[in-house]
Protein backbone atom coordinates (compact mmCIF):
# COMPACT_ATOMS: atom_id res chain seq x y z
CA UNK A 1 0.00 0.00 0.00
CA UNK A 2 1.32 3.41 -0.97
CA UNK A 3 1.66 5.62 2.09
CA UNK A 4 3.79 8.41 0.56
CA UNK A 5 2.53 11.85 1.56
CA UNK A 6 3.86 14.91 -0.20
CA UNK A 7 3.57 18.38 1.36
CA UNK A 8 4.18 21.25 -1.07
CA UNK A 9 4.33 24.91 -0.09
CA UNK A 10 3.58 27.28 -2.95
CA UNK A 11 3.85 31.02 -3.18
CA UNK A 12 5.97 33.94 -4.25
CA UNK A 13 8.55 34.96 -1.63
CA UNK A 14 8.82 38.42 -3.25
CA UNK A 15 5.19 39.30 -2.44
CA UNK A 16 5.16 39.18 1.35
CA UNK A 17 2.27 36.99 2.60
CA UNK A 18 1.81 35.41 -0.85
CA UNK A 19 4.96 33.42 0.06
CA UNK A 20 3.48 31.87 3.23
CA UNK A 21 3.43 28.36 1.73
CA UNK A 22 7.17 28.46 1.10
CA UNK A 23 7.90 30.05 4.49
CA UNK A 24 5.89 27.23 6.11
CA UNK A 25 7.92 24.57 4.26
CA UNK A 26 11.15 26.22 5.45
CA UNK A 27 9.89 25.95 9.05
CA UNK A 28 8.68 22.35 8.57
CA UNK A 29 12.19 21.35 7.49
CA UNK A 30 13.28 21.98 11.11
CA UNK A 31 10.90 19.25 12.36
CA UNK A 32 11.46 15.51 12.47
CA UNK A 33 8.77 14.15 10.15
CA UNK A 34 7.85 10.51 9.50
CA UNK A 35 9.77 8.81 6.68
CA UNK A 36 6.65 8.60 4.50
CA UNK A 37 6.50 12.43 4.34
CA UNK A 38 8.27 14.40 1.62
CA UNK A 39 8.22 18.20 1.76
CA UNK A 40 8.95 20.54 -1.12
CA UNK A 41 9.20 24.22 -1.88
CA UNK A 42 6.88 24.43 -4.88
CA UNK A 43 7.73 28.09 -5.46
CA UNK A 44 5.37 29.72 -7.92
CA UNK A 45 4.00 26.42 -9.11
CA UNK A 46 3.93 25.38 -12.70
CA UNK A 47 3.73 21.90 -14.09
CA UNK A 48 6.83 20.86 -12.11
CA UNK A 49 4.38 20.37 -9.23
CA UNK A 50 3.07 17.28 -11.04
CA UNK A 51 6.57 15.76 -10.88
CA UNK A 52 6.76 16.47 -7.12
CA UNK A 53 3.42 14.69 -6.65
CA UNK A 54 4.47 11.57 -8.57
CA UNK A 55 3.80 8.36 -6.66
CA UNK A 56 2.09 10.07 -3.72
CA UNK A 57 -1.03 8.65 -2.08
CA UNK A 58 -1.82 12.11 -0.67
CA UNK A 59 -0.70 15.64 -1.40
CA UNK A 60 -1.09 18.60 0.92
CA UNK A 61 -0.56 22.04 -0.64
CA UNK A 62 0.12 25.02 1.60
CA UNK A 63 -0.80 28.36 0.04
CA UNK A 64 -2.08 31.85 0.74
CA UNK A 65 -5.83 31.80 0.17
CA UNK A 66 -8.32 34.66 0.54
CA UNK A 67 -10.98 33.30 2.89
CA UNK A 68 -12.19 36.55 4.41
CA UNK A 69 -11.06 35.38 7.86
CA UNK A 70 -8.51 37.03 10.15
CA UNK A 71 -4.93 37.16 8.78
CA UNK A 72 -3.07 33.98 9.66
CA UNK A 73 -6.27 31.91 9.88
CA UNK A 74 -5.84 28.40 8.55
CA UNK A 75 -8.57 26.63 6.56
CA UNK A 76 -8.24 23.13 5.09
CA UNK A 77 -9.94 22.48 1.76
CA UNK A 78 -10.42 19.33 -0.29
CA UNK A 79 -9.47 19.24 -3.98
CA UNK A 80 -13.17 19.36 -4.84
CA UNK A 81 -13.54 22.67 -2.99
CA UNK A 82 -10.63 24.28 -4.80
CA UNK A 83 -12.62 25.70 -7.72
CA UNK A 84 -14.74 27.96 -5.53
CA UNK A 85 -11.71 29.12 -3.53
CA UNK A 86 -9.29 29.76 -6.34
CA UNK A 87 -11.87 31.56 -8.47
CA UNK A 88 -11.57 34.28 -5.83
CA UNK A 89 -7.78 34.25 -5.82
CA UNK A 90 -7.15 37.37 -7.85
CA UNK A 91 -3.60 38.02 -6.69
CA UNK A 92 -2.04 34.70 -7.66
CA UNK A 93 1.09 35.06 -9.72
CA UNK A 94 1.75 31.32 -9.71
CA UNK A 95 2.89 30.10 -13.13
CA UNK A 96 0.02 27.68 -13.33
CA UNK A 97 -3.11 27.77 -11.37
CA UNK A 98 -3.61 24.99 -8.86
CA UNK A 99 -6.92 24.00 -10.47
CA UNK A 100 -5.05 23.16 -13.69
CA UNK A 101 -2.56 21.02 -11.76
CA UNK A 102 -5.38 19.11 -10.05
CA UNK A 103 -7.13 18.57 -13.41
CA UNK A 104 -3.87 17.34 -14.93
CA UNK A 105 -3.35 14.73 -12.18
CA UNK A 106 -6.82 13.33 -12.97
CA UNK A 107 -6.03 13.18 -16.70
CA UNK A 108 -2.76 11.37 -16.00
CA UNK A 109 -4.65 8.74 -14.00
CA UNK A 110 -4.38 7.46 -10.42
CA UNK A 111 -4.51 10.93 -8.85
CA UNK A 112 -3.49 11.31 -5.20
CA UNK A 113 -5.93 12.60 -2.62
CA UNK A 114 -5.28 16.35 -2.60
CA UNK A 115 -6.03 18.96 0.02
CA UNK A 116 -5.04 22.56 0.48
CA UNK A 117 -4.04 24.20 3.74
CA UNK A 118 -5.08 27.77 3.00
CA UNK A 119 -3.66 30.62 5.03
CA UNK A 120 -5.37 34.00 5.03
CA UNK A 121 -2.85 36.67 3.97
CA UNK A 122 -2.73 40.20 5.37
CA UNK A 123 -0.47 41.94 2.84
CA UNK A 124 0.21 41.01 -0.78
CA UNK A 125 2.75 43.58 -1.90
CA UNK A 126 6.39 43.74 -2.92
CA UNK A 127 8.58 42.68 -0.03
CA UNK A 128 10.36 39.58 1.21
CA UNK A 129 9.09 39.51 4.80
CA UNK A 130 5.77 38.27 6.12
CA UNK A 131 3.33 40.75 7.65
CA UNK A 132 3.61 40.88 11.43
CA UNK A 133 0.22 39.12 11.61
CA UNK A 134 1.41 36.11 9.60
CA UNK A 135 4.85 36.06 11.22
CA UNK A 136 3.06 36.00 14.59
CA UNK A 137 0.79 33.18 13.41
CA UNK A 138 3.65 30.97 12.17
CA UNK A 139 3.74 28.65 15.19
CA UNK A 140 -0.04 28.11 14.94
CA UNK A 141 0.28 27.50 11.17
CA UNK A 142 3.09 24.98 11.71
CA UNK A 143 1.18 23.21 14.51
CA UNK A 144 -1.93 22.99 12.31
CA UNK A 145 0.08 21.51 9.42
CA UNK A 146 1.87 19.06 11.75
CA UNK A 147 -1.49 17.97 13.23
CA UNK A 148 -2.87 17.51 9.72
CA UNK A 149 0.16 15.42 8.71
CA UNK A 150 -0.30 13.29 11.82
CA UNK A 151 -4.02 12.82 11.03
CA UNK A 152 -3.28 11.92 7.42
CA UNK A 153 -0.54 9.47 8.47
CA UNK A 154 -2.92 7.68 10.83
CA UNK A 155 -5.78 7.48 8.29
CA UNK A 156 -5.60 4.58 5.84
CA UNK A 157 -5.79 5.71 2.21
CA UNK A 158 -9.09 4.97 0.51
Amino acid sequence: MNSKIVVIGIGNLLLMDEGIGVHTINELEKHDLPGSIEIYDGGTGGFKLIDLMHGAARVIFIDAVETGKAPGSVTIFSAEEVRSIYNNKKYSLHDTDLMEIIKMTKILGNPPMIEIVGIQPKTINYGTTLSKELAGSMSNIINTVLRRIEEVCSTPSA
